[in-house]
């Protein structure tokens, strides 16, 4: 069960093990706990992000990395291939038809 990522806070965490899940692997946060601590001890050094299955490591990391590419990305509006629409970033799918935002754009 290794240490796949290390945290700045247990929301960015939960949002790893989400796109982990996502993938079909399972993760779990660990030192949420802990986070009182932070101001103390470092948030990296504090939560952390663990695969249960060892095998599956480099997936996961590609994943993550794929992950934190998105979140750099500078904001960037999309239109919905169905209806015209036009949408912010943050949509994962049109307001007005439900189109799924295409991978190209995300």
């Amino acid at each position: 069960m290794p240490l796949i990522y290390r945290a700045a806070n247990v929301v960015e965490a939960q949002l790893i093990v989400d796109e982990l899940q996502a993938g079909g692997m399972q993760a779990h946060v660990t030192g949420s706990y802990l986070s009182g601590a932070i101001g103390e001890l470092p948030p990296s050094e504090v939560i952390g992000v663990w695969l249960l299955e060892s095998q599956h490591e480099q997936r996961a990391r590609d994943i993550i990395d794929a992950f934190e590419a998105g979140r750099r990305k500078p904001e960037q509006e999309w239109q919905c291939t169905r209806c015209a629409e036009w949408l912010g970033r943050e949509f994962g799918a049109c307001w007005q038809c439900g189109l799924t935002r295409p991978l190209s754009d995300s």
